[in-house]
């Protein structure tokens, strides 16, 4: 992970193979994250920098790029135990940890535009 934007928006560094990396923004497929110049999107931010400073291990599945080039991506993340150990621990799938805890709505309105056809 290379930066927490805000609550739905990350950019990561994708390793493709052996000395091969692509630097890439991801926006959380389906959720809706209050803006940062909200307290409530300040708070969704810190909730996801929280989380991602105890990650061992990041998978992201995309599924295209919107209309900003950000990969639509659900991202699970493993976190470290809380002894410290650094041993895998707890995966947990970003999006729905930012729902359950009152960062983000769900986004159900599509149009025909967002489909990609």
């Amino acid at each position: 992970m290379l930066k927490v934007v805000d609550g739905d928006t990350l950019w990561v560094r994708v390793f493709l193979r052996p000395d091969q990396w692509v630097k890439q923004k991801l926006r959380l497929r389906d959720l809706d994250c209050p803006e940062m110049d909200t307290p409530e999107g300040k708070a969704a931010k810190r909730f996801v920098d929280a989380l991602i400073a105890r990650t061992t291990s990041i998978t992201i599945c995309t599924t295209r790029p919107d209309k900003y080039d950000r990969y639509l991506a659900d991202v699970f993340i493993c976190l470290a135990t809380s002894d410290g150990s650094g041993v895998k621990g707890e995966e947990v799938f970003l999006n729905n940890e930012l729902l359950a805890n009152g960062h983000a709505v769900r986004m159900n309105e599509y149009t025909p535009a967002d489909w990609g056809y």
